[in-house]
């Protein structure tokens, strides 16, 4: 398996890809998100990759451009001394576990925003095994609160891995 930055890498290529394609008359549909437009869901991804960069780092902050952000954050996931320690913003948590939630954000908004604007919705394999065993481990208050993740939705045994992190996060693959 690869590296926490090369997975990250994988879940901001998808984003890369995705976000690309929005068309002008795109910004104001809704998505997978109740209640958030694909401007809401971008605008809060990119809050997020910000934030979760400037703790890791990156020296990103809310409002600067996807292009920034993903070069700075890449960057700082190069040197393995950015997941050292933890990151007071965020209550003292890990700094490795801040970017497995920068990760799995990314990822999951990733095909939220697929989903929403008709692209292709298939995400990295690897990073989508990494980032469920990730939020399998997380306690179940923390996902389940009304800012992370709905209840699960069930499907079938042998769903795919993607379906079945998407149904872990409470949406519907």
């Amino acid at each position: 398996m690869s590296g926490p930055g090369d997975i990250w890498r994988q879940a901001a290529g998808k984003w890369t890809e995705v976000s690309t394609q929005i068309g002008d008359d795109q910004w104001e549909l809704p998505t997978t998100c109740e209640g958030w437009t694909v401007r809401d869901l971008v605008d809060h991804a990119m809050h997020w990759q910000a934030m979760g960069g400037g703790m890791l780092g990156a020296g990103t902050s809310p409002g600067q451009d996807w292009s920034v952000i993903e070069a700075a954050l890449s960057a700082a996931l190069d040197d393995p001394s950015n997941l050292e320690g933890s990151a007071p913003e965020f209550d003292d948590m890990p700094k490795h576990q801040v970017l497995g939630f920068v990760i799995g954000d990314l990822l999951i908004h990733s095909w939220d925003l697929a989903r929403s604007i008709g692209a292709d919705d298939t995400l990295p394999a690897e990073a989508v095994e990494a980032t469920y065993f990730g939020l399998t481990r997380v306690p179940a208050e923390v996902l389940r609160s009304t800012d992370m993740f709905d209840d699960p939705v069930e499907i079938d045994d042998d769903a795919s891995p993607q379906d079945r992190l998407i149904a872990f996060t409470g949406r519907r693959p």
